[in-house]
């Protein structure tokens, strides 16, 4: 009999499967999005999962492509097929045609055949599209289209087509005229970042910004340094500033105003900024001015909260009151979770409360982190900060998981090479769990990396995406840098990741009693051998 139900126990431990009961039985949200797609990816039936898919909350391209494969309806199969569909030409049915279409692939075909495709039921942007893909490469010929055309041929190409055949010299008068439709901004950013595009670089020294918002402005100002232009760069840092609507983007432009003129008072302006990141930490350095609004610790008691921080169902409920709560009735809130295992709801709420004017680097998970050194640690819980607020529960919206964020396929990696790995995802929700997984990963991404900006940018968006970023000649000497190599990052989720963890490493270093100097992590960054295995082995 005991035998028996130790195998049961063993078995029901096994078996992790997701039932269609457990789906029905939660919410709409993303963790019950999340559910549906562990669900999907099992033995079903058809049957089983139009059930489940019918209660997906909101549009999720990859919950749809997995649907795909396991429903029997027709209407789901034939959308996939349309959107997957190369043969423009060949294709009748109006809706699929719609599905079918992009800029990619008419790009791919003769004049005559995107001349007999016009012709068939597309939408006028579509056929305006169409119809300007089949003119000569040249400014002259652009002219008598609209900016929503002009803007869209730049910008839905590929990168290989940009440079060979639209890297063209613009008059001021033309790319002025651009700047009247919103796409502007994406093509500012794509020809900033892209230094083959040098013409098209050239051309933007003419564009005016005041009608542009602070992004492009800042981009610009980068332009103009790139071309050696300082007193143009001023300008469209100071609108750029005057436009930001967040602490951040107003701090950079200080910055940036002084790495360009030496004049003290803007490092004064970001001592006054209230926010703490990269820039602010710069100012306070060389001024020697230290600031306080930030904390450690916050008061604790003895209790047991009811409510459980590892459930992602009901991380979601404690947001939402969160969120639904005045400002002023939230520091009465963060008395209800006093509890050790609630420290990062109790942080949340409280910077909250002071209007993100006082920042917490607290460290609640130090009993998992006992075998590693101080710098380590300071690194872990920077990158924890900016990956999921230290909230176990955290779920993101390409269902990155737990404290460290990792996401399913780097998790399926590592189970591989580890004695004991976890039995299903919800198990990356302990806090136990996630560390030793992400510390796994860590160890892995130092062989090669050893500066902690490095680090982010490759846990951000991967070693192969930095390693390209960096063989590129990225974060070499030269006049601003490493700072122009840290904002001409193209991928802009990982620039700003970056930053934002290197800021949290500085502090939480701070915080474990190793005061860093931020200015000597900066001068690290253009010397191979301090930072990376990549550029000392080329």
């Amino acid at each position: 009999m005991k035998f028996l139900l130790l195998l049961c126990v063993i078995l029901a431990s096994i078996d992790a499967s997701i039932t269609l009961q457990n789906i029905n039985s939660k919410p709409p949200s993303r963790a019950k999005n999340f559910m549906i797609w562990q669900y999907l990816k099992q033995d079903i039936t058809p049957s089983q999962a139009d059930k489940a898919y019918s209660q997906v909350k909101g549009k999720s391209r990859k919950l749809l492509l997995l649907y795909a494969k396991k429903t029997d309806k027709k209407s789901i199969k034939r959308e996939i097929y349309c959107i997957k569909r190369n043969d423009l030409l060949s294709i009748k049915d109006k809706k699929c045609l719609a599905l079918a279409f992009s800029p990619y692939k008419t790009l791919y075909l003769s004049n005559t055949q995107r001349d007999r495709l016009s012709r068939k039921e597309l939408s006028k942007s579509r056929k305006e599209l169409l119809k300007i893909q089949n003119e000569p490469f040249s400014q002259q010929a652009y002219e008598k289209y609209s900016s929503s055309a002009i803007l869209t041929l730049f910008i839905s190409t590929t990168r290989k087509h940009r440079r060979k055949h639209l890297n063209l010299y613009l008059t001021g008068e033309f790319v002025n005229k651009l700047s009247s439709c919103w796409k502007i901004s994406t093509l500012i950013k794509i020809v900033t970042h892209d230094n083959r595009l040098n013409r098209l670089q050239l051309s933007l020294l003419n564009l005016e910004g005041e009608n542009l918002n602070s992004k492009s402005n800042f981009y610009l100002a980068l332009n103009h340094l790139k071309h050696n232009n300082e007193s143009y760069a001023m300008h469209h840092f100071n609108i750029s500033m005057l436009k930001a609507k967040r602490k951040i983007d107003r701090d950079k432009n200080y910055f940036w105003m002084y790495k360009v003129t030496k004049n003290t008072k803007y490092l004064d302006s970001l001592m006054l900024s209230g926010d703490i990141n990269i820039y602010t930490l710069y100012a306070s350095e060389i001024t020697k001015k230290s600031f306080s609004n930030y904390f450690s610790v916050v008061e604790i008691n003895d209790n047991k909260n009811k409510r459980d921080l590892q459930n992602p169902f009901e991380w979601s409920k404690i947001l939402e009151d969160i969120n639904k709560t005045p400002k002023d009735e939230l520091y009465k809130l963060s008395r209800k979770y006093m509890e050790q295992e609630m420290i990062p709801v109790q942080t949340l709420i409280l910077e909250k409360a002071y209007g993100l004017n006082i920042h917490g680097y607290v460290m609640p998970y130090d009993r998992y982190l006992r075998e590693v050194t101080t710098d380590k640690k300071a690194l872990v819980y920077a990158i924890m900060r900016q990956e999921s607020q230290l909230i176990p529960a955290a779920l993101s919206r390409s269902y990155a998981l737990g404290l460290m964020q990792i996401m399913p396929f780097v998790t399926d990696a590592i189970s591989k090479n580890i004695k004991k790995p976890i039995k299903n995802y919800d198990e990356m929700f302990i806090p136990k769990n996630n560390i030793y997984y992400a510390l796994n990963h860590l160890q892995w991404m130092q062989k090669s990396l050893y500066h902690p900006l490095f680090m982010a940018y490759a846990y951000n968006g991967g070693m192969g995406f930095f390693r390209r970023h960096l063989m590129k000649g990225n974060f070499n000497t030269g006049a601003y840098e490493p700072f122009l190599s840290m904002e001409m990052m193209s991928n802009s989720e990982s620039r700003e990741y970056g930053k934002k963890v290197l800021a949290n490493y500085v502090m939480y270093k701070k915080v474990l009693g190793e005061e860093v100097s931020i200015v000597h992590l900066f001068e690290m960054l253009t010397y191979p051998k301090m930072t990376d295995r990549f550029r000392e082995q080329g």
